[in-house]
């Protein structure tokens, strides 16, 4: 289920940021957090339907037409097509009516969900 972002999800949030390769090995997952925010990009954890845990996060940049997936991250053990099929999902239920895209980090990700979905 996504979950809009709340300051009192920081540190969830952050650490979820942290299993993200290229944000990890320079500590710039803060940095990332303070730009979306400071962007206004919705951010949206998701929350694990059967135990209630956080287990991934999503960071948008929303266009006229589009969402953008800037970021996506999910805790090692839940990186199942399952639940990022499920948050993709989500995030086209929270925008109907524009189309997801991905950078060049996330279109694959992306595009693996559009054919899931034909």
């Amino acid at each position: 289920m996504l979950v809009r972002y709340r300051k009192d999800y920081q540190k969830i949030a952050l650490g979820l940021l942290s299993l993200v390769t290229d944000l990890r090995k320079d500590n710039r997952f803060m940095e990332e957090m303070d730009w979306a925010i400071a962007s206004d990009w919705p951010i949206f954890l998701w929350r694990d339907m059967d135990d209630s845990h956080f287990i991934g996060i999503v960071i948008l940049e929303i266009g006229d037409y589009y969402v953008l997936v800037r970021r996506l991250s999910f805790t090692p053990s839940e990186r199942s097509g399952h639940n990022i099929f499920s948050l993709l999902d989500g995030v086209h239920d929270q925008y109907p009516d524009k189309r997801l895209l991905g950078t060049l980090a996330t279109q694959p990700i992306i595009s693996m969900w559009e054919r899931n979905n034909e």
